[in-house]
């Protein structure tokens, strides 16, 4: 399937009454992807979720996709772009921070923060946002489960919110890397591991 079919127009993202719209009113919509796959009524999004991350786990250690992934994490080491605080509390500024305080939560009642790079912010019922920032840019990856007929599909979204001129030209050198390579990979991995899962 090429990018083309996959990357779908923000209007289908903008169109769901998702929690996200409010949340981020500072930030761009940097893509809408489509999930080639498909979700009966008794597939949670915590289940996607879970075969998600699983691919893209796998995905940061095969192809080209997967050596521009540890490219990046090899100059993030050597500029000292992805320093960061542990997350053991609300980090001001943080997509968690905003959330929490607009929805008068505290740190404890939150959803687990982890330990990868990509912070969760929340899950709901068909919806999930995470966070990630660095020093050139603060990111957020969402993921939504939407009608699709009787059944259910994935889109995903990516906010940005460069920082400073190098920031804006870091995302703008990274743009073709990110539509032609990263994620349509991410796509396949993600349909051939859930495919794999439904005829089991």
């Amino acid at each position: 399937m090429s990018s083309t079919k996959i990357k779908i127009d923000k209007k289908h993202h903008l169109e769901q009454p998702w929690r996200v719209h409010t949340l981020l009113p500072d930030f761009d919509i940097e893509d809408v992807w489509l999930v080639p796959i498909t979700l009966t009524k008794e597939h949670s999004l915590d289940l996607f979720l879970s075969q998600f991350r699983a691919s893209n786990e796998r995905l940061t250690e095969m192809g080209l996709a997967g050596f521009l992934f540890r490219l990046r994490l090899f100059l993030g080491k050597v500029f000292k772009w992805d320093e960061k605080e542990p997350v053991d509390h609300l980090i001001p500024g943080s997509i968690r921070e905003r959330y929490a305080e607009s929805e008068n939560l505290k740190f404890e009642d939150l959803i687990d923060p982890g330990t990868d790079d990509f912070i969760p912010v929340f899950q709901l019922q068909n919806e999930y946002l995470s966070e990630i920032e660095n020093k050139t840019v603060h990111a957020a990856l969402h993921l939504g489960r939407v009608k699709k007929g009787g059944d259910f599909g994935i889109q995903m979204a990516v906010y940005v919110k460069p920082k400073g001129t190098f920031g804006r030209l870091y995302m703008k050198l990274i743009q073709p890397f990110r539509h032609w390579i990263v994620y349509p990979a991410l796509m396949k991995s993600v349909k051939r591991r859930w495919q794999k899962y439904c005829e089991q």
